[in-house]
């Protein structure tokens, strides 16, 4: 109830109506006339200052800073998900209000995180009938990955692909510029026990393999066990597998780490005092029809570095073989919370 009175509360604001050109009339919202927006983004580098001297739990990560990122925009906030360009300049991320940010990463001359661009691009998602949403639990989006290079016919495919919750669907954005969510999507079928998942457990972790394949994993596929439902496509068709899930810990993003294996962002809150953030690997031949999947710790997120409701998660390979990984966290447009780009660097020849 909190978000879509927040949804609400972004409609009706005097600079959306402006921006956006958005109604209170939430069964027929005026349409944007610019879409996307400009805006600013503040940001500044929070967390232990001698970053370099920081003990992971998995010796081969190294933590490489941490942003606080605001903006005096009213519809800034609740990011789910996230995408880091290949060059790792820009990013791109989806807010579970209906809304998509793309801005601009800068770095210290050592190779930390530094800043975001003041200057961001701000859009509102489009349904399938190329309108903007008019109430939260359509505009529910949670995941976020390329498409895959090809299509079902086997013509090529690009653009990128967005999950929604409630209302359990993906949809396909393919505007032709890069990194950009603007345009009117396209429908993606997905398996029907999938569309039946619980009303706010459905598609969190959506990921295109490097075998061209597509992950999907859902936070709570069954409330009354401790299994995640999740999907693959593979040649068109869909296989279905579960995920097991431990210590109350949800799935709520995925990113690959190398060819064979993946990575899976996990968060647990149960009241004050109880969040936990974690990051597991589970093996791309193990997922099979039918069968479970036992993930393994692959590192945990834990003090000094920063923490919050991390949701989004991307990894960029370097052309040293580097992998670097970005997680961001969902503020729930509450002021005790706050919205974080964290950065790690992995040596993938220490994995092997």
């Amino acid at each position: 109830m909190k978000k879509i009175a927040i949804f609400i509360f972004i409609l009706c604001c005097t600079p959306i109506s402006f921006l956006f050109g958005a109604s209170t009339k939430l069964d027929s919202p005026t349409q944007p006339e610019i879409n996307p927006v400009r805006t600013t983004l503040v940001s500044e580098q929070v967390g232990p200052e001698e970053i370099k001297n920081i003990n992971m739990s998995n010796p081969s990560l190294k933590y490489r800073g941490t942003l606080l990122i605001s903006s005096p925009h009213p519809a800034f906030g609740g990011f789910s998900d996230l995408l880091i360009s290949e060059d790792r300049t820009t990013f791109l991320t989806v807010s579970d209000m209906g809304f998509w940010l793309k801005g601009k990463i800068n770095y210290t001359r050592s190779g930390d995180l530094k800043s975001v661009s003041r200057e961001a691009e701000l859009g509102q998602l489009l349904n399938t009938e190329g309108k903007t949403f008019s109430i939260k639990y359509n505009a529910d989006a949670e995941g976020l990955c390329r498409a895959p290079k090809l299509n079902h016919d086997g013509t090529p495919g690009s653009g990128y692909l967005v999950s929604f919750e409630r209302v359990h669907r993906i949809n396909h954005y393919n505007s032709g510029q890069s990194m950009d969510l603007s345009g009117r999507p396209k429908t993606v079928a997905i398996p029907e026990k999938i569309r039946n998942s619980p009303l706010n457990g459905g598609i969190e972790s959506m990921l295109r393999l490097p075998d061209d394949t597509l992950l999907i994993l859902t936070e709570d596929g069954n409330s009354t066990d401790d299994l995640s439902l999740g999907a693959l496509l593979e040649n068109g068709e869909w296989l279905t597998f579960k995920y097991q899930r431990n210590s109350d810990f949800r799935p709520t993003s995925a990113a690959n780490l190398d060819e064979g294996r993946i990575l899976i962002l996990e968060r647990r809150y149960n009241g004050p005092g109880t969040l936990g953030i974690r990051i597991n690997t589970i093996e791309r031949d193990k997922i099979k029809q039918g069968k479970t999947v036992f993930p393994e710790l692959f590192c945990d997120i834990t003090s000094p570095i920063p923490r919050d409701n991390y949701e989004g998660m991307d990894t960029v390979i370097g052309a040293d073989g580097t992998l670097w990984i970005y997680v961001i966290s969902d503020d729930n447009f509450s002021p005790a919370q706050h919205t974080l780009l964290t950065m790690f660097e992995l040596d993938l020849s220490a994995q092997k």
